[in-house]
């Protein structure tokens, strides 16, 4: 970080006049003394030349975030900092570029030539800025904030959920006020924001919050209708709602309790949720598991029938895994994030099925492994999740919820020793398949190898001769399927 700053002073005494200031997030963080992953820069003069040589001396890639504002961002290579931002000013000095920011914590200014003494060197035109830092308070800057951006009400919950403050009374009432030009904002930020909001581990007490101020559901149209469902249908007192809710809230209590849920693999699992790379921008395993179990009963209301004097909610998981994908299509999500999002939903209630049954083979929780992949970590803590939403209601009981956590734990470790354990020796490939079988190349490939896969774990086949076999004895049930000639 010190080596970066110098880097930073010395691109700028290059440049006559030029004033560099630590502005935003950056000054706040060294202020709390917390750890900072992006560094916010504001310049008085000269700002595309002076992001263009500070981008050269990194040697990494400058973009123009905003044309409107000139700011651009160095987004750097194998470094604890992920990016540097640089603005011009907002008015003409850095004091009426301050008043123009969100936060009055976000509100605070230092030239980073004086970072090494910067408590002497602060620059804070609002008079609250200093007591709302101490006391840990998020005030807006001016009684235009959250009209001139409307996704400042989400960023006011990402900050609070992000560093442990609270919104004073008067900013949840301007929030509340402004809630509906939530829709106003691009897809994409709205969903940055939000999901950075579902990566903290008590994102569910601030969400609460949110749905207080009516931002929740303007940010998602289907929670209204989730909300207006009717009771009577439901086991919980409040209906759908209530009972999604505290799914969410049960998968986040899991997340932070790997340890006690499944203490064999806990090691494991807290890599797998930590896991950077494979979702797109903001979305990990963690919150995408948080954002499937508040949604993974959407469909209930549009499914719900009554049958043998019971209400019914047939094909709810299916319908439901179309509304989630709709969801993230929404906002501008990306397929890898939708089509899990999907998977899990249309998915949810096999964990349930395989828990009814006295005694779970092997067979049963490979088909799983084959059908889930990567996914089936996140699959079993969505179905414990959804089970200990009921911990509070008359109908649930503890005898049945301990034969299902253990049954689930046990699915857990049976998938990890398979993991684990040394790879199998590959009996025969898709080339294999397609010659022998005279297959054209498709999904279909990819299906059969997965039977031979399963077989091959469960210790019924151990040769290229027994895997044909197999796949032979599958192909009119596969060709018939995927309607091949």
């Amino acid at each position: 970080m010190n080596k970066i700053v110098e880097q930073i002073k010395q691109v700028a005494s290059a440049f006559s006049g030029i004033k560099v200031y630590a502005v935003g997030g950056f000054s706040r963080d060294i202020i709390l003394g917390l750890k900072h992953q992006d560094i916010d820069l504001a310049v008085n003069k000269n700002v595309l030349a002076f992001s263009k040589k500070l981008a050269q001396t990194f040697d990494s890639k400058l973009a123009l975030l905003d044309n409107k504002s000139k700011t651009y961002r160095i987004m750097l290579k194998n470094c604890d900092v992920f990016n540097i931002d640089i603005s011009g000013f907002k008015g003409k000095n850095i004091e009426q570029d301050l008043q123009e920011r969100d936060f009055t914590v976000n509100a605070i200014a230092f030239e980073i030539e004086s970072i090494a003494e910067f408590k002497k060197h602060l620059i804070f035109p609002n008079k609250t800025a200093s007591k709302d830092l101490k006391n840990k308070t998020l005030n807006a800057v001016s009684p235009s904030t959250f009209e001139d951006d409307p996704l400042r009400c989400l960023r006011a919950f990402r900050f609070c959920a992000q560093l442990n403050f609270r919104i004073s009374n008067a900013c949840l009432k301007q929030i509340k006020k402004y809630s509906k030009n939530v829709r106003l904002c691009a897809p994409e930020r709205v969903k940055n924001e939000f999901f950075k909001i579902l990566s903290c581990q008590k994102s569910c007490k601030i969400l609460k919050t949110m749905d207080a101020c009516k931002l929740f559901e303007e940010i998602f149209k289907e929670i209204k209708n989730m909300k207006k469902a009717r009771k009577k249908y439901y086991y919980h007192p409040k209906g759908l709602f209530q009972h999604s809710f505290e799914t969410m809230e049960a998968a986040e209590h899991i997340l932070n309790n790997l340890g006690k849920f499944f203490p064999n693999n806990s090691k494991d699992l807290e890599f797998y949720f930590n896991e950077n790379g494979i979702f797109s921008e903001n979305i990990t395993r963690a919150n995408l598991l948080k954002f499937c179990a508040f949604f993974h009963d959407n469909a209930k209301p549009e499914t719900a029938k009554f049958k043998d004097g019971k209400m019914r909610f047939f094909k709810h998981e299916t319908i439901g895994a179309e509304k989630i994908e709709n969801i993230l299509i929404d906002l501008k999500s990306g397929k890898k994030d939708i089509e899990s999002a999907k998977t899990l939903v249309a998915n949810h209630m096999r964990p349930s099925t395989l828990t009814k049954n006295t005694v779970i083979t092997k067979k049963a929780m490979l088909k799983l492994f084959r059908d889930l992949g990567s996914l089936t970590p996140m699959l079993i803590v969505l179905a414990i999740a959804d089970w200990l939403s009921y911990k509070r209601l008359k109908v649930f009981s503890i005898k049945e919820l301990k034969r299902q956590l253990k049954t689930a734990e046990k699915i857990m470790d049976f998938y990890y020793e398979i993991q684990n354990s040394k790879p199998l020796p590959k009996l025969i490939d898709g080339n294999i398949i397609m010659h022998k079988c005279k297959l054209p190349p498709g999904v279909w490939i990819g299906e059969l190898l997965k039977i031979v896969s399963e077989a091959q774990s469960n210790g019924k086949i151990s040769d290229e001769k027994s895997a044909l076999h197999l796949v032979f004895s599958k192909l009119t049930h596969i060709k018939k399927k995927y309607s091949i000639c």
